[in-house]
């Protein structure tokens, strides 16, 4: 059973190491989390030592006793397996259980998230422990949740065991290892195998691009089988959500890590001046269920770990900052963490409370987030953030640009973030950042950028019928060049892309110096840069070339299709902003979707539901900004009424309710 409906959301919550602490700490740390507002509080998830002391022996008295005492005082629990950190006892038993590097030395005990997710003991402990926990825990309603170990990434173990599974996942891929020699094209540089026994994971900075980039998939599918293998165990025992914590830096594909989650959980830490790239990835993990997802990690002030390299945050970061995930489709804002360590790893990382129990400077700022967060429950519970427009962003491209680039130094996430996500936001717009396996057919606008392969599964079919049934579709540049495994093809520039839209390409060039220089159709000057595909032009070209080599003259760069009810619009270069804001207005016009006209860094989200409809706006550069708005709104959180244009102050939040 779980009663999570009866915890009033958004959560504003913590994590919480009573493990650190003597137990006569714990009654003082739960009335400052009253004090505080905090109603959630997520705890256990290092604590792999305290609760299994030794092997098959466990202690579970602690934490009902913790359970209790939060219960009683109002605060749910978030309840984690500590599989990221196993004791010393299991290294000992196994020392093949941690990593082993690529220069043959094995991780040693002392980190965390330091284990073999393939490792048959270390599977098979894990297996152990959160059994254990599902059947102390997994009926007891006042645990709101669970969080699966902490933070998987793309690690790079290189023991037997991976390179055993790493084979046949291979095999099972490419059926045969002559099947493989071809896919790859390994006759160049000699590099046939003639068995799979011979395949060995890549360890050279330079090895084959396809062998590195097959590998970096055979990890997260690693994780993943090691995710839902705790997952199906959870299920047998709770009915409350699960999920596992994730930071989306690395090429994990978190569509199939999350999987068997019920709900998406998110961790991010953001310098002031960087907090606005956190609305690309809550735009990304929102689409992912159909349920708000949780924040369960963020700072109340500075970084730090043995030492902190950050600055004081300026006043109404903290609170922005909280907000943020709300804003954006979830319903928690969790600290990391609420006292900070007194010894050991990240005893310098900002927190709720210090070492001394004392509150921190940012505490008046959570209290009064938690307010607000009470204040406007009704309608954010009853509404969902509301786009018709997406951003195509998938792991297999993330990998593809890591093993096998088209530029040297230009990376996938930079490229999407600057030079499509940004202008799309800009433009008033709150778009779906989402993957290969999202269904269409809620949006009117689709953004594929930097898309090396569109070849994951029925994607391409997908979009044709979506765009021949009226969709918009903004493709390029570097999109559709390569297949599944990151080859170019032979007979062709592009999978699909000519065939659909009807165009064809004439040439491709690199041009990092401006040696190619463009015009709209009308002669109003137009900035590509870094790369060029050059298509036929016809009356359907809206930007050509006017200087550079000369038979790239008169070719076109950008050019706009119309296929069965829906239009195409081909990127061949990478626009300048202001190049992107016209294109982007051309399609949303076609798409009939409009933004809000805005000024400055804002986050801005259209909600409608049961509770109505309203906009949520906040400033989050810590720098002036406004919003001109189409109708009279009022503002939950003053109660003042606004109209036409509006200014926001730094750091301003306005939840706005028609």
């Amino acid at each position: 059973m779980n009663n999570l409906d009866n915890y009033k959301k958004p959560f504003i919550g913590a994590a919480y190491y009573p493990e650190d602490w003597d137990e006569s700490e714990i009654d003082y740390d739960i009335s400052k989390m009253n004090e505080a507002g905090v109603t959630c509080a997520r705890i256990a998830e290092f604590a792999w030592s305290r609760l299994e002391p030794t092997p098959g022996n466990y202690d579970f008295a602690w934490v009902h006793k913790v359970i209790d005492k939060l219960s009683a005082a109002g605060i749910g629990v978030l309840l984690c397996t500590p599989t990221a950190t196993p004791p010393i006892w299991l290294s000992q038993m196994y020392p093949d259980v941690t990593v082993l590097g690529s220069n043959g030395i094995q991780t040693r005990h002392g980190g965390r998230r330091h284990c073999c997710s393939n490792n048959t003991h270390y599977i098979e402990y894990s297996r152990r422990i959160v059994e254990k926990m599902a059947q102390e825990f997994g009926s007891d309603e006042r645990i709101i949740g669970w969080q699966i170990d902490n933070e998987i990434y793309l690690q790079g173990c290189n023991c037997p065991e991976c390179e055993t599974l790493f084979r046949e996942h291979l095999k099972k891929k490419y059926g045969t290892v002559e099947n493989l020699n071809k896919s790859w094209n390994l006759t160049l540089w000699s590099q046939e195998y003639s068995s799979f026994s011979e395949i060995r994971i890549p360890a050279n900075a330079w090895h084959n691009p396809h062998l590195r980039f097959e590998y970096l998939l055979f990890q997260s599918d690693s994780h993943s089988n090691y995710i839902g293998m705790q997952a199906d165990i959870l299920r047998k025992y709770t009915k409350a959500p699960i999920g596992t914590d994730t930071m989306p830096v690395d090429g994990v594909d978190y569509e199939t890590l999350t999987e068997k989650c019920d709900i998406i959980q998110y961790n991010h830490y953001d310098h002031p001046h960087e907090l606005h790239r956190q609305r690309f990835w809550y735009d990304f993990i929102r689409p992912f269920k159909d349920r708000p997802f949780w924040n369960t990690e963020t700072s109340t002030c500075w970084n730090g770990s043995e030492a902190t390299g950050q600055n004081l945050k300026p006043y109404g970061f903290c609170r922005v900052n909280s907000w943020m995930p709300v804003i954006l489709g979830g319903e928690s804002a969790m600290y990391w963490l609420w006292r900070t360590h007194w010894a050991g790893h990240e005893l310098m990382h900002g927190s709720v409370l210090a070492p001394s129990g004392r509150p921190l400077h940012i505490f008046e700022e959570v209290a009064r987030t938690a307010s607000e967060f009470d204040k406007c429950a009704d309608f954010i519970n009853g509404t969902k953030v509301d786009t018709q427009v997406a951003i195509h962003f998938t792991s297999l491209n993330w990998n593809m640009f890591d093993t096998q680039s088209v530029i040297t130094g230009v990376h996938y996430h930079p490229l999407v973030y600057s030079n499509v996500y940004t202008p799309v936001v800009n433009a008033g717009l709150r778009p779906d950042v989402i993957g290969a396996k999202k269904d269409l057919s809620g949006y009117k606008l689709l953004f594929s950028p930097f898309m090396l392969s569109l070849d994951q599964g029925d994607l391409t079919e997908r979009i044709q019928k979506w765009v021949e049934d009226g969709g918009v579709w903004v493709v390029g540049p570097m999109s559709d060049i390569r297949n599944s495994v990151g080859t170019r093809f032979t007979n062709r520039p592009y999978n699909m892309l000519e065939s659909f839209a009807g165009v064809r390409q004439a040439y491709e060039a690199p041009d990092r110096e401006g040696l190619i220089k463009t015009e709209w159709k009308g002669g109003e000057g137009f900035t590509g840069k870094d790369w060029y595909e050059l298509f036929e032009a016809d009356e359907d070209a809206l930007v050509t070339v006017t200087e550079g080599y000369p038979t790239l003259i008169g070719k076109a760069t950008v050019i706009c299709k119309k296929v069965g009810k829906g239009k195409v619009y081909i990127l061949g270069t990478i626009p300048s902003a202001e190049d992107m804001a016209k294109i982007i207005a051309l399609a949303s016009a076609d798409a009939g979707v409009s933004g809000y006209e805005i000024e400055g860094t804002l986050i801005v989200s259209p909600r409608a539901g049961e509770a109505g409809e309203g906009l949520i706006v906040a400033e989050c550069n810590n720098a002036a900004g406004s919003i001109l708005l189409k109708e009279e709104m009022t503002d939950i959180i003053t109660g003042n009424k606004y109209s036409g244009k509006v200014e926001l102050a730094p750091y301003d939040v306005l939840v706005l309710k028609k």
